[in-house]
């Protein structure tokens, strides 16, 4: 990615714009832009490619406001030749040339493109697929930011969880970054949780790299990267994928978790609290696999097989004792 590749990227894009919009007087002058270099006719027949694979997606709510931040980004500057009526097609043009055609990165115009933010409410999960076509999965309570540049992608996870299937490329790293510090995707399916002052990562497939207080660690399938204010470094340890995804499938999976951490998750679920009214409950390990958002089941369940019982319960809190 040098400044000559850049400029005759967004040379092609101009020129596709005039000529899309059908009153292009310059096809002389085109003929001999395209005639300059092979870089010059491949780019520009990437740019045609990029626009017929985009054009299904056009209408779609999202690339209706990515458009709109291409537009902007596109504006006109005062030595350039493009017409103002020609900035729809142009923006639109730079915007399906950013998606992922064939694995190649085509026109990334959009250099700093304003911040899209995805959120999910109380007990909500939420799927959004990205222009490069990496998906995530956002869990309840969960706020992040997407920002394509010209040399990166990158997901500012504010707080929550989320889950990255990621398409690898190369030239554009997919970064996460926490307030405790950040992941670099090299080729991979993980998840990110950003609550109270830390940080955990769970690799799922592939390989990712972790950088927090001055370290740096690349995990393997099935390690679980934990950081913060409040360790030291960065701690690795050995995780059950299954486990650690099951809020995707709507469930909560414990296997000896003790209760107070079992409790504290469930909660991320539900506006009806669990809470333990005898602190000597914390500690007891409790297991099985119980569905998110229904309290009153897990506490039903919880008091059936473990020495708990259900020792009051109103619209707005259940509270576990000791039997």
């Amino acid at each position: 990615m040098d400044s000559t590749h850049d400029a005759i990227r967004e040379e092609a894009a101009a020129w596709f714009a005039k000529r899309r919009d059908g009153a292009c007087s310059e096809e002389a002058a085109f003929e001999t832009w395209r005639g300059l270099s092979d870089a010059h006719a491949r780019t520009y027949a990437e740019t045609e490619c990029a626009w017929e694979q985009w054009q299904p997606l056009q209408n779609s709510a999202r690339m209706r406001e990515m458009t709109a931040a291409a537009m902007a980004a596109t504006a006109p500057k005062p030595r350039q030749a493009i017409g103002r009526r020609w900035r729809p097609l142009l923006a639109a043009a730079s915007l399906a040339a950013i998606a992922l055609v064939g694995g190649i990165w085509v026109l990334p115009l959009m250099r700093h493109t304003p911040p899209v933010a995805y959120s999910t409410g109380l007990g909500e999960q939420r799927t959004e697929q990205l222009p490069d076509g990496t998906r995530i999965v956002l869990n309840t309570q969960t706020t992040l930011q997407v920002r394509y540049s010209r040399r990166q992608r990158e997901v500012m996870l504010q707080h929550g969880e989320a889950m990255f299937e990621v398409v690898h490329d190369a030239d554009h790293p997919f970064i996460v970054t926490t307030t405790e510090g950040s992941v670099t995707d090299l080729g991979t399916q993980f998840q990110v949780r950003n609550e109270d002052g830390m940080a955990t990562v769970t690799l799922l497939q592939g390989r990712v790299e972790v950088a927090a207080q001055d370290q740096r660690k690349r995990l393997v399938p099935g390690e679980q990267a934990r950081y913060g204010a409040s360790v030291s470094g960065i701690r690795v340890r050995r995780v059950d994928p299954a486990t650690t995804t099951s809020w995707m499938h709507g469930r909560l999976d414990f296997s000896g978790l003790p209760l107070a951490q079992a409790v504290a998750e469930a909660n991320r679920y539900s506006a009806v609290k669990l809470r333990l009214g005898d602190p000597r409950l914390a500690d007891l390990p409790v297991g099985g696999s119980f569905r998110t958002g229904d309290n009153a089941s897990i506490a039903a369940a919880l008091s059936a097989v473990f020495p708990v019982r259900v020792a009051r319960s109103d619209a707005h809190e259940i509270v576990l004792m000791p039997r």
